[in-house]
């Protein structure tokens, strides 16, 4: 356990966390409001930016600097936290910057340094993993150092986008490129692996550990798909048939890897220990990881890959998909898993209330992508979609007044 000097620290970051989350919904509310309506004074294209990057940095990536922080602590007497407390403030300080500076302008000089600097962090977080981990063989460290390297692989996705941005009428295929290079590393890569990899430690905590030669199989397979499964991303761009086969060898190899890394969780007794709230964000976190690489190896599929690249609402579906159904409810679940946690009657209904606006998104911009391709309109779709940020936005509110952490 955490000394307490070093547990109020986790309690302060925690916090800082889950109202980072609140302010990602509160700009979704504000683009949802600006399409449905109109909000004066605000470009919808600077919100998406501002969104995106604050989702990705001040939530997501601070959540899981957090939590490896935590386990690092935990486990490693010897190890020199101040450095992962710094490279936690200037995430944020990267984090706050994007957010004003991409609603203010998109992307311009101040923007940029700002991305700079949390692009850095994520370099910075890989060497302090390789260097503080070094020849420790547990099997969650494989999958925390490989979050980490995807981390800082998508970087050059974000330097084609910075070369590219300034040519994005010539060069828009290579524009385009780059922006799903670096959506899939992130995605795909840092985030995923290393949720699995919190994962695991949280399983261990409870006795459940994955045998060694089945944790490397299942890792190879994903580590391998991830990396060659940036092809899956690009199909739309012509390719020869040899080429395109073999990505459609990466999403089996990928999809089977997912299968084996469920199947082991169902044999496993994790969820009798979990109550109800715990049952319902690890089975929704499940759900989404599986239909994630269903949904990429479909897109192999020439006839339904048309429609999944060109379809604006079937893009965004899939993103929040991962991001939001997935990874984002996996870090609820780890945060109400812990023991310093009260599990308040407002807590659980905040949790419902989130899981019930996540879904109703999902449905509408589901529904949306679908009556397009068959040339159904949606009218109302705007609306719905607005309903259902606001319901997130509320329940993230709720459960940031609910959150009573104990020191223990």
């Amino acid at each position: 356990m955490l000394k307490n000097s070093q547990t109020i620290h986790f309690n302060f970051w925690l916090k800082i966390c889950v109202i980072n989350f609140f302010i990602v919904s509160v700009v979704g509310v504000m683009m949802r409001y600006n399409m449905a309506f109109s909000l004066p004074g605000f470009n919808h294209k600077f919100m998406q930016e501002s969104h995106s990057h604050f989702a990705f940095y001040g939530w997501v990536s601070a959540g899981i600097f957090l939590f490896v922080t935590k386990y690092l602590s935990e486990n490693f007497k010897k190890i020199n936290l101040p450095k992962y407390q710094y490279l936690m403030i200037c995430n944020q300080i990267g984090s706050y910057g994007m957010l004003f500076t991409f609603l203010y302008g998109g992307y311009f000089w101040l923007s940029i340094v700002f991305s700079s600097i949390a692009l850095f962090i994520g370099f910075a977080y890989f060497i302090f993993l390789l260097i503080d981990t070094k020849s420790n063989e547990n099997p969650e460290i494989i999958w925390l150092k490989s979050g980490a390297f995807f981390a800082t692989f998508s970087a050059i996705g974000i330097f084609g986008l910075a070369y590219f941005s300034s040519k994005k009428e010539e060069l828009d295929v290579l524009f385009r490129a780059s922006t799903y290079f670096y959506l899939h590393y992130q995605y795909n890569g840092f985030f995923l692996f290393s949720c699995i990899g919190l994962l695991l430690i949280s399983l261990k905590k409870i006795g459940i550990e994955i045998k060694e030669k089945l944790n490397k199989t299942i890792f190879f397979l994903l580590f391998f798909g991830c990396f060659f499964g940036y092809g899956l991303s690009v199909l739309w761009i012509e390719m020869n048939s040899v080429l395109y086969g073999f990505f459609v060898v990466i999403s089996v190899i990928q999809f089977f890897g997912a299968i084996l890394f469920l199947n082991w969780i169902r044999k496993t007794n994790l969820f009798k220990n979990q109550n109800f709230i715990q049952k319902l964000l690890l089975s929704i976190f499940g759900f989404a990881f599986i239909l994630k690489f269903l949904l990429q190896s479909l897109s192999a599929i020439p006839a339904l890959g048309v429609f999944a690249f060109s379809n604006i609402n079937i893009v965004i579906a899939y993103l929040h998909l991962v991001l939001l159904m997935g990874i984002s409810l996996f870090l609820i679940w780890k945060i109400v898993q812990m023991k310093e946690i009260e599990f308040n009657k407002l807590l659980k209904f905040s949790i419902l209330l989130l899981v019930f606006g996540i879904v109703c998104n999902e449905i509408v911009l589901g529904l949306s992508g679908t009556f397009s391709i068959f040339y159904i309109p949606f009218l109302t779709a705007k609306n719905w979609l607005l309903f259902a940020s606001v319901v997130i936005m509320i329940s993230i509110l709720t459960f940031i007044q609910s959150l009573k952490i104990e020191n223990k």
